[in-house]
């Protein structure tokens, strides 16, 4: 199932783009959504970063949304507290979560 992000609402980049000066976690605002086919990735026009009158496209893989980036910050902050020996349970656990969804992803 496709994410569709409302116009007007703000988004943060899901990762670098280097060809902007832009990083991950940088804030815009979608002025224009380009539906695509169900098989083919929307589409996004942003504006608002630190580029007056800039406008950028984007895919809807780039950016992410303000609670899920929040979210992200919060999990790495706690992951950064843990022993080498944690990590390495948590590696596993995270790998036996992913062939579950995979899995399950299948049968669906």
């Amino acid at each position: 199932m496709k994410v569709q992000y409302p116009l007007f609402s703000q988004v943060a980049l899901a990762k670098d783009l280097p060809q902007y000066n832009l990083k991950r976690g940088d804030i815009a605002i979608i002025v224009e959504h380009y539906p695509m086919p169900k098989d083919e990735e929307d589409g996004y026009s942003l504006e608002g970063f630190y580029l007056p009158q800039v406008t950028i496209e984007v895919a809807a893989s780039q950016i992410i949304s303000i609670t899920q980036l929040q979210q992200e910050e919060m999990i790495l902050q706690k992951l950064r507290q843990l022993s080498e020996s944690r990590l390495l349970q948590l590696q596993d656990y995270l790998d036996f979560l992913l062939q579950k969804e995979q899995s399950e992803n299948l049968t669906a």
